[in-house]
């Protein structure tokens, strides 16, 4: 059971981004066919297609970091081996989680901000500091997911530090079929 509830959070965006992509898809198909066929638009349509739009980049933002795809500038990486690239990669990682919390607060005062003063989307009407509370909330678990993940390096859990671009892996299929032979 506890193997189930670590997969499930550790997953977590992927089920949160995939429920996103497909309430984007019937959103935007929504929009068309009333626009189209039925010569209607519908503005809340629009509204929320945009608000999922943002919530799935951020939640997929956070996927990135726990599948390791976030681009990355590899100049030093060459020159640094061993323990001390463990070291530079959890040195960068805390900077970019510091960096996210450091967003997150100010996203935080926005959403707080917007509720004080009652402000409400255009279409929808829905109180525009919970919209926006996706930016702190997201942001604090990219922050969280960084954490985690220089946890995992140094305690060595971390099953793969980045994911192999499709470049790399077209290499390694060509290397290995060459050692094949």
């Amino acid at each position: 059971m506890n193997d189930k509830k670590t997969s499930f959070l550790d997953n977590i965006e992927e089920y949160i981004s995939t429920f996103l992509f497909i309430a984007l898809i019937i959103l935007c198909f929504l929009q068309i066919l009333f626009r189209f066929v039925f010569n209607f638009s519908l503005s809340w349509t629009e509204e929320l297609s945009r608000y999922v739009f943002i919530a799935l980049v951020y939640f997929s933002a956070s996927l990135a970091v726990v599948r390791g795809a976030h681009v990355r500038v590899e100049v030093i990486d060459g020159f640094v081996k061993g323990k001390n690239k463990k070291i530079l990669d959890s040195i960068v990682d805390l900077s970019f989680a510091s960096f996210m919390v450091w967003v997150g607060y100010y996203g935080l005062e926005l959403s707080v901000d917007a509720l004080a003063i009652e402000q409400t989307t255009p279409a929808l009407e829905w109180q525009a500091g919970w919209v926006y509370a996706i930016i702190p909330f997201t942001f604090y678990l990219i922050a969280l997911r960084l954490v985690q993940r220089v946890y995992r390096r140094v305690t060595g859990k971390l099953e793969q530090e980045y994911a192999p671009s499709e470049a790399e892996e077209a290499l390694q299929k060509i290397k290995d079929e060459r050692g094949n032979k």
